[in-house]
């Protein structure tokens, strides 16, 4: 009902039919390691595994009939790790910068913080945080096997941590935990777990980190929000009362980027529309 009403009955079928499919597996390469075509050949010869550029990111390979690529042998040696296209682009949309310090202030399990140091060529800081100390253990994890050296951990929430970092940040990224309404595909349980509650007591909890997360940059800096739920409380709601709250930060939408952003400013991954996870994301600029 609520897709239906917001996107029109056409529009919200499509994005229903899209999210019953079974989703493509895309990799993300690790460039500290190797390069695209190095490990498609790779893939290729391995495990007879058929690799092409996907539609939008630049360092993803969309893998056809894989089976479980956890269990190469290149993955277990640090040639890639397993990432949706959208979830790539969180990563350039931040565009982190070689030498500079970047907090992702929700990083369990990791898949965002080592491909944001992978970015950064494995120079400078990386200060990856999360409300439950016992998961860094993943990103620990994830780290050791890509061969990524400049992860700083620190466990509790981003209300707590925040005041420690104040102002230190180059770039923040806020992944923020929601409904994953935009990742059913991947998770179906949530169309039986979800209820529309959940919706809104998310959008106190995402405030809260973004209000955190802005302390920690620097003048001048950039924070990107996310998520992987296309609905508006989660998103608009939360982004738009923020900057209305706080004048020193604005909009600052990149150009050419892949998937262009609305007029609004947020970049939305469709489903239906870019064959990626659902996803949504907004990045801001500190004057």
């Amino acid at each position: 009902r609520r897709w239906a009403h917001r996107l029109g009955l056409d529009e919200a079928e499509k994005l229903m039919m899209a999210l019953d499919e079974r989703p493509s597996a895309t990799v993300r390469v690790n460039s500290l390691r190797c390069s695209l075509e190095a490990l498609a050949k790779r893939l290729a010869e391995e495990e007879e595994v058929t690799a092409r550029p996907p539609a939008y990111a630049p360092d993803g390979l969309e893998l056809e009939d894989p089976g479980p690529a956890f269990k190469f042998k290149a993955f277990k040696e640090g040639w890639f790790t397993v990432q949706d296209e959208a979830s790539i682009l969180i990563g350039h949309l931040l565009a982190p910068r070689p030498g500079e310090t970047v907090a992702d202030v929700c990083a369990a399990p990791g898949t965002k913080t080592t491909h944001l140091a992978q970015l950064m060529e494995n120079r400078g800081r990386v200060i990856a945080m999360d409300q439950h100390a016992a998961r860094l253990k993943l990103v620990a994890k994830a780290a050791a096997r890509l061969g990524v050296r400049i992860v700083d951990a620190h466990g509790g929430r981003a209300e707590a941590l925040a005041p420690k970092f104040r102002e230190r940040c180059d770039r923040v990224l806020v992944d923020a935990p929601c409904s994953n309404l935009g990742v059913i595909r991947r998770h179906p349980d949530v169309k039986w777990l979800c209820r529309e509650a959940d919706v809104k007591s998310l959008a106190a909890t995402q405030r809260q980190i973004l209000e955190a997360a802005a302390t920690m940059v620097k003048p001048g800096g950039i924070l990107v929000y996310a998520t992987c739920s296309l609905e508006p409380e989660e998103n608009e709601e939360v982004v738009l009362p923020f900057l209305a709250a706080h004048p020193e930060w604005q909009l600052d939408p990149l150009t050419d980027f892949p998937i262009e952003p609305e007029p609004a400013g947020m970049l939305r991954c469709l489903p239906h529309r870019h064959g990626t996870d659902g996803f949504t994301a907004v990045r801001l600029r500190k004057a």
